[in-house]
């Protein structure tokens, strides 16, 4: 969004719950009670300047146009609704990535791969003779959500939650 900053921040200001200053412009974080909603404002130092919408065209461009939608309800001081469906993430979904997240913190840290596996998985898997280990099934579902996690790796999760990468299963916009 494009205008002088000064206006829209004092109507944002009661939802704001983080908030960084960048030389391109002012990201924030807003609460709303459908979740949170991340914008920029890009400061154009012209007085009278109108507000503008960047959006971007790609394929999550429905996703998209529905969050311009949410946080121009919460403009208007209205409840910007629920979040879309492509947003959210199924239990599944979401119990995947805490694995995946655990799996990258515990490679980053240098814990063993077993050890790991048994503190997702339960600690009967560090009683496991090699072969059992390899022909189990907790082994075939560690080392695809290891595969998974790499995305995590360098920073894949901030992406994530910016909305610019997808990750394992799920879908961000």
């Amino acid at each position: 969004m494009r205008g002088d900053g000064g206006d829209i921040l004092c109507r944002l200001a009661p939802y704001v719950r983080a908030r960084h200053d960048g030389p391109d412009g002012i990201y924030l974080v807003l609460d709303s009670a459908a979740g949170p909603l991340r914008i920029v404002i890009v400061v154009d130092r012209q007085p009278d300047a109108p507000g503008t919408w960047f959006v971007i065209d790609d394929r999550h461009l429905p996703t998209r146009l529905a969050c311009v939608a949410r946080f121009g309800g919460l403009l208007a001081g209205s409840s910007p609704g629920s979040l879309p469906s492509t947003l959210g993430l199924s239990p599944q979904q979401k119990l995947r990535q805490v694995r995946m997240l655990c799996i990258a913190e515990g490679r980053r840290m240098g814990v063993a791969t077993r050890r790991i596996a048994a503190g997702i998985y339960g600690e009967r898997i560090l009683h496991l003779s090699r072969n059992e280990w390899r022909a189990s099934s907790w082994h075939r579902a560690f080392y695809r959500d290891l595969d998974s996690a790499a995305f995590y790796q360098s920073g894949g999760h901030i992406a994530l939650l910016q909305g610019l990468k997808q990750g394992g299963d799920s879908l961000a916009a």
